[in-house]
């Protein structure tokens, strides 16, 4: 039986937000994940690169906009306003922007080592870029996770 009030924006929103924090989750490990074929394929970047190589960068970096997106929207794009607006709370702004926090730090602490090391060592940029932008999706991604799951579960 359909209930007119499993389809209140209330219950909406709060399916899409048990949703949007599980394919985080999964997203985020697989992210991850993907970084082990990335470090596989290195060598392979320093030689002309083929079509797939092309496909392959374009797919991860389509992957973290992506990414970023949803963390920084919360999803929910085609919903109505109401549910938005739900989806958007108080709460959850709060988690997205001490996400956002731990990123930033997390950037600029990556940065200075890194700053420091190519004063003894050589670092070739596309390494040096591809490890920022791993460590700038997945550092946010992983604390917003991690607060709405803490949130979820003590209420």
């Amino acid at each position: 039986m359909d209930d007119k009030s499993d389809r209140s924006p209330a219950n909406i929103a709060e399916r899409l937000q048990a949703r949007r924090n599980r394919v985080l989750r999964v997203q985020a490990v697989l992210f991850l994940a993907w970084q082990g074929v990335f470090l596989s394929n290195l060598r392979g970047l320093h030689e002309p690169l083929r079509t797939v190589d092309h496909l392959q960068l374009s797919g991860f970096a389509l992957w973290a906009a992506a990414l970023l997106m949803l963390l920084a929207t919360g999803g929910g794009w085609w919903r109505s306003r109401a549910v938005r607006e739900i989806l958007d709370d108080e709460v959850t702004r709060a988690h997205r922007a001490s996400a956002f926090v731990w990123g930033y730090w997390a950037l600029a602490v990556a940065a200075l080592g890194l700053y420091l090391a190519a004063q003894i060592v050589a670092i070739p940029a596309f390494e040096t870029l591809h490890g920022l932008l791993t460590l700038g999706v997945i550092v946010p991604t992983l604390r917003f996770v991690f607060l709405d799951r803490h949130s979820e579960r003590h209420g």
